[in-house]
């Protein structure tokens, strides 16, 4: 079937999903699918947090998930590198899968986290060395060649633009770097182990603006080597630098549209109650 005819048929289905009152909530993209979550609920105890979930993440994206306080989309990140499995009480129902491998079946918890790395919301610095912080990983993965840790140490800063600033003081302590710069090593030290996967829970809330815009700034070129998925509860951020925005309500995706098209059309009417501030 030709891409002409594939579009043309992706559009007749879509209107008569709209005649039909129902909305798809996936984006279509060129971009290959690398994370695919599958009716996914998820129970802390008796508290039903994510309810039949299905989402598609795609390759060198970026993948924004909105929505208020406790509507689910950081549960959902976590589950992504299997977070939640340190959660007492918690109970997962459904299917992700990543590059077709189940990831609560075909990988075990550390493989996993090589291929999907994390920057948490407040940056968290080990108490060692700047090139220390970033060679942990590596380190841990078995390389021990002092050459082949300072070439992954050198790309890991230039890609977290951070090279220029700490190249002639890799030897102090990562906790004397800016709060921004502490952000931008933990993004070093995650990409050093080259994974697939980079997931970001609010990377920016505990910083100042400049430091944010050049958090997003770097957001926009690790796309070109990695897919990104951010959860921002800035709704100005998630339009300047996603390609998809996905908005979680009560537990629920409740629409995942491409960028513009969701903050400008958004389909569902909670959407744009959200977006206009009658909630949230």
């Amino acid at each position: 079937m030709t891409s002409a005819n594939q579009e043309w048929m992706d559009a007749v289905a879509a209107a008569r999903a709209a005649e039909m009152g129902e909305v798809s909530v996936q984006p279509t993209s060129d971009h290959p699918v690398v994370l695919d979550v599958d009716h996914l609920d998820l129970y802390y105890g008796d508290h039903h947090a994510l309810k039949d979930v299905s989402i598609d993440i795609r390759d060198r994206e970026i993948t924004s998930f909105i929505g208020p306080s406790g509507c689910g989309k950081s549960t959902l990140l976590r589950c992504f590198n299997r977070m939640n499995d340190m959660v007492k009480d918690c109970r997962i129902e459904g299917k992700i899968t990543l590059d077709g491998e189940d990831i609560y079946q075909d990988y075990n918890v550390t493989r996993l986290r090589q291929q999907v790395g994390m920057v948490f919301q407040r940056p968290n610095p080990f108490p060692m060395s700047i090139y220390d912080n970033v060679a942990y990983g590596p380190r841990g993965l078995g390389i021990k060649n002092r050459s082949e840790l300072d070439e992954i140490v050198e790309q890991s800063l230039r890609r977290a633009a951070l090279w220029d600033e700490v190249k002639d003081k890799l030897k102090q302590s990562g906790l004397g770097l800016s709060g921004g710069q502490q952000q931008r090593m933990c993004i070093a030290r995650a990409i050093a182990v080259k994974p697939k996967v980079l997931l970001m829970d609010e990377p920016t809330s505990a910083l100042d603006p400049v430091s944010t815009l050049m958090i997003e700034q770097l957001a926009v070129e690790l796309k070109e080597h990695y897919t990104l998925v951010v959860v921002t509860h800035n709704m100005q951020q998630a339009s300047r630098i996603s390609d998809s925005v996905a908005f979680f309500l009560l537990g629920e995706l409740v629409e995942h549209a491409p960028t513009q098209e969701l903050f400008s059309a958004p389909k569902d009417k909670r959407t744009s109650d959200y977006l206009t501030g009658r909630f949230g």
